[in-house]
């Protein structure tokens, strides 16, 4: 069962996955990182590419994203004698064109979207344009499998498509129905209300925070909902009843609370020690991530290689867990420590997959090549960890990493909030630049709202730094503060 702590009163967004006593998923939303798989965007078509048939279309992110022609709606509903014809023939330059993000972009690259638009929900996911149905494998019994196959080959109007999800499993197909209804009704709205809009435009945000949460974690494996913000906990109580969630009302910031701030800390780390002493040292590049197996500080009991396989067994797992925790993404080259029987090697791949079962991005497991390398692939959606919290580092000229100017702002703000409530009436902190830039937002509305809710004044002054951070310089009355400000050299 999972229990799953939310850090939303902040401007930076935060939500573990705990099970058994361990973090296993994190999930940070800053406001200039915000997810954006699953949007529905307006774009306009700027290029179309023959040689690559493939388009790229403008959505208002700075890049263009990326279509290629299979994932045109206009190509999937064609006739086979259609599907012959080139890219040009299903899209044209300057159209206008509604497409959904299934990749988030990089820094060098713009996400990847699709005309073929799903809506998921908890039993199902409607398909606009799918023109097939599909049932869950997970049922169990075939008579189900085959009720549910016809449920949406009866419901289905046009070239709608339906993916029946194992949560329908012996439930009342009237509730099911609703579900379709409900987002068939959402997917009408948005084509109405497109008509109005100006591409770029954004159609659909499917990453409100509740939501998101609500649709990726089935309700039966959830055991709590621990969560900080009074508005966010009262819609998720009205959703899921209140033995299920809890209103974290401490001084003490969520995640630091509950120990999670360390897991962070940790997740941003190359080295990674195992329970026997051995480690795990994770490089990540922009192509790949490489991952080495040492046994460090582990000896063993009884001979070289029963450590050697001890320590790979061990390593399989935890990288299971890093890959899940870190969100890496990716190829993937795990260079375990050498073992000359291939039943070990079997057995540590299992090792490793009964872990990943637990992973809801797909993770496949290609085998060791000539050299003893173990080559695997985990599916993309979102940005790993290491991304979203810092920023290349300008001393090192990017080879090494720092916390961003946003990470900074943020965790000052979560200071703060600490202090809410406390004796004096101000506090004095000084920053470098970037950082006081971000705590304050635009005309200063951040600093404002945090100054009527903490209730206390909020001073700041910059300091010179190479790298973003901050100090808290004084806590007092005002006129102590602003005689320390006037005095300073």
């Amino acid at each position: 069962m999972k229990t799953i702590i939310i850090n939303a009163k902040t401007s930076e967004k935060r939500v573990a996955v705990v099970m058994e006593n361990k973090v296993m998923e994190l999930s940070i939303q800053q406001p200039k990182h915000k997810e954006i798989v699953g949007n529905l965007y307006k774009g306009r078509v700027i290029d179309v590419l023959p040689g690559m048939q493939a388009a790229f279309v403008d959505i208002g992110l700075g890049k263009n994203g990326y279509i290629g022609r299979e994932q045109l709606a206009t190509y999937q509903l064609a006739s086979q004698s259609e599907k012959e014809k080139n890219i040009s023939h299903f899209v044209r330059q300057g159209e206008e064109i509604i497409v959904q993000v299934i990749k988030e972009g990089t820094e060098r690259k713009g996400p990847k979207l699709t005309g073929l638009i799903e809506f998921p929900s908890s039993s199902l996911v409607y398909l606009p344009f799918g023109n097939y149905v599909a049932v869950s494998r997970k049922m169990k019994e075939e008579e189900e499998r085959t009720k549910w196959r016809n449920f949406g080959q009866t419901q289905l109007r046009n070239s709608e498509g339906l993916i029946i999800r194992t949560a329908c499993e012996n439930q009342d197909e009237s509730l099911i129905l609703k579900e379709l209804d409900f987002q068939r009704g959402r997917y009408t709205a948005i084509v109405e209300n497109q008509k109005s809009l100006k591409p770029p435009s954004l159609l659909f945000d499917a990453n409100k925070l509740v939501d998101k949460i609500l649709l990726e974690h089935r309700l039966e494996d959830i055991k709590e909902i621990i969560i900080d913000d009074s508005s966010e906990f009262r819609q998720i109580k009205e959703q899921l009843g209140e033995e299920k969630v809890s209103h974290y009302r401490g001084k003490e910031n969520i995640f630091s609370y509950y120990g999670i701030e360390r897991e962070i800390e940790k997740a941003l780390k190359h080295v990674v020690w195992l329970d026997n002493g051995a480690y795990l040292l994770i490089e990540q590049t922009e192509a790949l991530t490489i991952i080495d197996v040492n046994t460090g500080k582990f000896k063993g009991k009884e001979n070289l290689r029963d450590t050697v396989f001890k320590t790979n067994i061990a390593a399989a797992k935890e990288i299971a867990h890093q890959l899940m925790l870190r969100n890496i993404s990716g190829i993937v080259l795990i260079d375990f420590i050498d073992m000359k029987q291939n039943e070990e090697r079997q057995k540590v791949i299992q090792a490793l997959r009964t872990v990943a079962m637990k992973d809801r991005n797909r993770v496949t497991v290609h085998g060791f090549t000539s050299l003893g390398i173990l080559e695997l692939t985990r599916k993309m959606t979102t940005q790993d960890i290491g991304t979203i919290l810092q920023t290349n580092c300008p001393t090192c000229e990017g080879t090494g990493r720092i916390d961003s100017a946003e990470t900074v702002a943020f965790k000052l703000e979560r200071e703060l909030w600490e202090q809410q409530g406390m004796d004096y009436e101000a506090v004095w902190i000084e920053a470098t630049e970037e950082v006081i830039n971000v705590f304050q937002g635009d005309y200063q509305e951040h600093k404002k709202r945090l100054e009527e809710v903490l209730l206390f004044r909020i001073y700041l002054t910059v300091k010179a730094s190479s790298s973003p951070e901050y100090t808290i310089r004084h806590m007092g009355s005002n006129d102590e503060i602003k005689d320390r400000l006037k005095n300073r050299i």
